[in-house]
């Protein structure tokens, strides 16, 4: 989703557009193993990872309201969760109705997002969403302002300020 165009108030520049979702491609935990470990040790798919048969992750968003006629500013994360819900998952990936039929799950998110506080390991609910949508993620640790932001949502000028910090770091 984006929005018409702003000037960013980290750079000055004029920018068509902001984008309002970003992703991260990995669990933290595989994206720092090395190339040969990753190979070795891991499985991994646009939506699932294994590491080391011990280390269960899903993918699955974190929506942050953006003022009421904008949507959501959205993280695609990781969260890891216990084989046994992994495999329940799964089973379910491709089941029509499957927002009905299984879950909610708990989780522990399984990225840091640079632009807050620590997030890594921060726990969280899983709510199965239809086949085709991805799972949404919704934080656990009230205080936390990344779960704040959830609850509460996000000016304009907020998501067009991480837009521009996030566009910038991407970049270096």
């Amino acid at each position: 989703m984006e929005t018409d165009s702003y000037i960013g108030a980290c750079c000055g520049k004029e920018h068509s557009g902001v984008p309002l979702s970003f992703a991260a491609d990995f669990p933290d935990s595989y994206a720092n193993l090395s190339r040969e470990d990753r190979d070795i040790r891991a499985v991994v798919g646009s939506d699932q990872c294994i590491i080391d048969q011990e280390q269960f992750y899903i993918r699955g968003c974190i929506d942050l309201p953006v003022d009421a006629t904008v949507g959501v500013f959205l993280w695609g994360v990781w969260a890891r969760v216990h084989q046994a819900d992994f495999d329940e998952i799964s089973d379910h990936w491709e089941t029509q109705g499957r927002e009905r039929k299984i879950g909610h799950y708990k989780g522990r998110l399984a990225n840091s997002l640079s632009i807050y506080p620590e997030t890594f390991n921060m726990k969280l609910e899983i709510q199965i969403e239809p086949v085709g949508t991805r799972p949404k993620f919704r934080l656990e640790e009230l205080e936390h302002p990344l779960c704040v932001e959830q609850r509460n949502g996000l000016t304009l000028q907020k998501a067009q300020e991480y837009a521009c910090l996030l566009l910038r770091m991407a970049k270096l």
